[in-house]
């Protein structure tokens, strides 16, 4: 459990929020079945847990909770396998991008949770 600071700042969770279409408590197109089910496959983790029902118990509220509670490598495993499965519905649905720069403002979130700056150095050593 982080009891630091919280992973994800607030203004890349704004972010988050339009990647994985959460502002109104959802996480993409999941259901509680389908949320639980993809985390369990592909993460190994138990979303359903109370430790991450903290703020509530709509999907959004848990998947903010759990990034912000657990160690950052998984935060970074979490969003990549997130990201990967909305890629996925939108080419399967044939979907336009509708968050301008998408790709980049993640890659650049992902880079910042990983140690490196805007221009690939973590600690003045070039990764």
């Amino acid at each position: 459990m982080n009891l630091n600071s919280p992973n994800i700042r607030t203004i890349d969770m704004l972010l988050l929020d339009e990647l994985f279409e959460m502002g109104s408590g959802y996480v993409l197109n999941f259901s509680d079945r389908t949320m639980a089910q993809f985390f369990s496959e592909e993460l190994n983790i138990d979303i359903d847990n109370i430790r991450y029902k903290v703020n509530g118990t709509s999907k959004a509220k848990r998947l903010r909770c759990f990034l912000n509670t657990v160690d950052k490598p998984t935060v970074v495993r979490t969003l990549n396998a997130l990201w990967i499965y909305r890629e996925a519905i939108r080419q399967q649905s044939n979907q336009d991008e509708r968050v301008t720069n998408a790709t980049g403002r993640f890659l650049e979130l992902i880079n910042r949770l990983n140690g490196m700056n805007r221009t690939g150095f973590r600690g003045g050593c070039l990764v």
